[in-house]
């Protein structure tokens, strides 16, 4: 009479005889029929139908202690129970899963790896097999999904941890990916559908993660160690949902920009009361109330580099429309930053007032970018930069070039009378220094973006050559000098960049 028992040497579920002596047709293993009984490895097969049936009526009606307490007897009755064995697992998550010491992903992960290791080893038909590993995994990939996309309260008020968390349990969730697809049946449609739900919510939080948000007043975006264990997940789970589906395409994806869109709006909106409020200034381009400006331009920059950050440190295709809105976002925003303002007097004479040189730099390398990667996404990039070089070039014809002018002449007319004094030079400096920064943004060395000639950047460019050429005629200081001064190092940059723009 053949009896159902589990081999101790290959652990799967084979027939033998009741003899004093067996070998096991599956490894070839001889072992004594007693060490069956001793090891309880025989199959009940009686006892674990009628545990499985109590079991599965305690699980209908979520009663998970119950059902687990049955499901083990059952499993008991036979070790290569597979369903005994996944559900007890299950119910255990289910009865844990709210705890937040409870290590659901690493759970579930053991749950489905240890559930197809027994069913490999069950003498069960194919069709079973992928009906029952389908039917977990359409089970599992809700929990997994729950957990990984159920963090909104996290995600608002503590961006850091969501990113935290999110990373641990994504770097757990590979291991699903890892299993031996044989081992998973993952030739099945049905099990592929739910291994590329999975990815593709995996992905989804990669993107999310990675996001800077703004909290309060301040900017959040994920360190440079975070942001490239994030990309470098996506890049996983983008590898696997293609193995799974080669028509998967991440371009399908992107991230929630409408918080930066907002910010970004209200910037915008509070420049165009500004200007409402001082009609005849925008005209003229020059500031009425400085300080209200200075603190619109403070927002501004916290608005560009909210929006180069999401450009830049985000992880989908940059030929989306969602991102497209982000560039030319920039190209407006770094325009604001870069232009010198110009503020009337009391007395009716003008204040230049302009970015520091290493902030104007770092302000071109960003507008380079957003004109390089948005001029086949827009036909409005080249005009606007046009555009843009207008409004410089206005501010230095009408405002900063007469003032250097009448500082030169002033300065010339006390060399003449062999009176110079040291104050008269330094305005002469600073006019000619400033002029020579304020047409940085029109230097191809800073900006690299050109779709053809540009006959008002060309002016501004022969404004800074000559700028720069009277400084060294009219400051009174050596190379050397202007090489060690800690204000006028950068127009050594300059006139290297000028160099570049005569070779051309």
């Amino acid at each position: 009479m053949k009896i159902l028992a589990i081999c101790p040497f290959c652990m799967k579920t084979v027939s033998v005889d009741n003899t004093a002596k067996v070998i096991c047709p599956e490894c070839g293993s001889q072992i004594g029929f007693h060490e069956f009984r001793r090891l309880k490895l025989f199959v009940d097969e009686r006892t674990e139908a009628s545990e499985l049936k109590l079991a599965k009526s305690a699980f209908k009606n979520s009663d998970y202690f119950g059902a687990s307490e049955h499901f083990a007897k059952a499993l008991e009755s036979n070790k290569n129970s597979y369903a005994a064995q996944y559900f007890v697992a299950l119910c255990d998550i289910y009865l844990h899963e709210s705890d937040p010491e409870f290590d659901l992903m690493s759970n579930v992960i053991t749950m489905i790896r240890d559930a197809l290791i027994t069913i490999s080893r069950n003498n069960t038909s194919v069709d079973k097999k992928l009906e029952f590993i389908t039917a977990m995994l359409n089970e599992t990939k809700i929990i997994i999904m729950r957990k990984i996309e159920g963090r909104e309260d996290l995600f608002e008020s503590d961006i850091e941890q969501f990113r935290k968390v999110s990373i641990e349990d994504l770097g757990k969730l590979l291991e699903l990916f890892t299993i031996d697809r044989e081992l998973i049946m993952a030739f099945s449609d049905g099990v592929k559908q739910s291994l590329l739900q999975i990815a593709e919510s995996a992905i989804k939080t990669t993107y999310r993660a990675v996001q800077t948000v703004i909290v309060g007043e301040d900017l959040h975006a994920p360190s440079d160690e975070v942001y490239k264990r994030l990309l470098s997940l996506c890049n996983d789970y983008c590898f696997f949902a293609h193995s799974l589906d080669p028509q998967f395409d991440t371009k399908n994806y992107s991230p929630d920009f409408s918080r930066n869109n907002m910010f970004t709006d209200k910037v915008f909106d509070r420049f165009d009361k500004f200007e409402q409020s001082n009609k005849l200034n925008p005209k003229k381009l020059t500031v009425g109330d400085i300080e209200e400006y200075d603190g619109i331009l403070a927002e501004c920059e916290k608005a560009l580099k909210f929006t180069y950050l999401n450009c830049y440190r985000s992880m989908c295709s940059r030929q989306t429309e969602q991102h497209a809105h982000l560039f030319i976002d920039g190209i407006k925003l770094v325009s604001k930053l870069l232009l010198p303002r110009v503020v009337v007097t009391d007395k009716k004479t003008y204040d230049i007032r302009i970015g520091k040189f290493v902030e104007i730099v770092d302000w071109c390398d960003m507008l380079t970018r957003f004109l390089v990667d948005s001029y086949e996404l827009s036909d409005h990039v080249a005009q606007m930069q046009h555009d843009y070089y207008e409004q410089l070039l206005y501010i230095l014809e009408n405002y900063i070039v007469p003032e250097t002018d009448k500082a030169a002449k002033a300065l010339n007319k006390l060399n003449s009378q062999g009176a110079v004094d040291e104050s008269s030079r330094y305005i002469c400096r600073r006019y000619l220094f400033d002029v020579c920064v304020c047409c940085v943004p029109a230097l191809k060395k800073y900006v690299d973006f050109s779709t053809g000639r540009d006959k008002t950047r060309e002016k501004i460019v022969k404004i800074c050559k000559d700028a720069y050429e009277n400084f060294i005629l009219f400051a009174g200081m050596p190379i050397e000098e202007i090489e060690q001064s800690n204000i006028y190092r950068p127009l050594m940059q300059i006139s290297n960049a000028l160099l570049d723009e005569d070779n051309e």
